[in-house]
């Protein structure tokens, strides 16, 4: 049982510290990418065409700011109407896809709350039981061990789930700006309304063409 208990212990542990640093490390490439993305793809909206903006984004496939802009980029352009409808269609394409984001950024802290909230109880109860049935001083300390085994697998799950949420909020301060300004950019891309064309021929002799209809006209009338 104690053996169990141990392996338990620290299999938990260890997943959560491997939990803790992938997550870590994600949210810090996401947040370097997405300052890294910014400035190219700030030349690449005013310029370039939309397949030329999701092949960019590619390149920055693990940023927040890159998928979102992957997500919203080719139904922007097809939104159209007045500048206050556009501003509003396009403010809503850009919160759908920055929640997905923020739901991804925040994937894991409820695994972590969940541990840290239950873990310690549970040991508690079951140190209490194990040492209320104790027979021998051997199997009450054993109850205590179980007992502080699970208030500090408790505590590193609170730890861990603090120093996520952290990073995660952070990330999300700077996702939100971003979506800020991704929206002033994508209104200002308004495609251009079609050139009205421009009749061909030389314009002065199209002006000058009834006159001289005119002057023939009036060389053949009679003296």
């Amino acid at each position: 049982m104690e053996a169990l208990t141990t392996i338990l212990f620290l299999t938990v542990t260890l997943s959560l510290i491997i939990l803790t640093k992938r997550r870590s490390r994600e949210i810090k490439l996401s947040n370097i990418q997405s300052g890294l993305l910014t400035p190219h793809l700030d030349a690449a909206l005013k310029n370039g065409d939309s397949g030329a903006i999701v092949t960019l984004c590619h390149n920055y496939d693990d940023s927040s700011l890159g998928r979102i802009v992957k997500s919203v980029i080719i139904r922007a352009d097809g939104v159209s109407g007045s500048d206050g409808v556009r501003s509003q269609a396009l403010q809503l394409l850009i919160e759908q896809a920055a929640r997905r984001e923020i739901d991804r950024l925040r994937r894991g802290l409820s695994i972590l709350r969940a541990i840290a909230v239950t873990s310690a109880p549970i040991s508690v109860v079951l140190g209490t039981l194990v040492a209320n049935s104790a027979t021998r001083t051997t199997d009450v300390s054993d109850g205590l061990i179980y007992a502080a085994g699970g208030c500090l697998l408790s505590m590193i799950a609170f730890l861990a789930n603090k120093y996520l949420s952290a990073k995660a909020d952070a990330e999300v301060e700077a996702v939100e700006e971003l979506c800020d300004h991704l929206h002033g950019l994508l209104l200002s891309r308004r495609p251009e309304s079609p050139a009205t064309p421009t009749p061909t021929g030389d314009p002065v002799a199209q002006t000058a063409n009834p006159v001289a209809q005119t002057v023939s006209l009036g060389s053949l009338s009679p003296l």
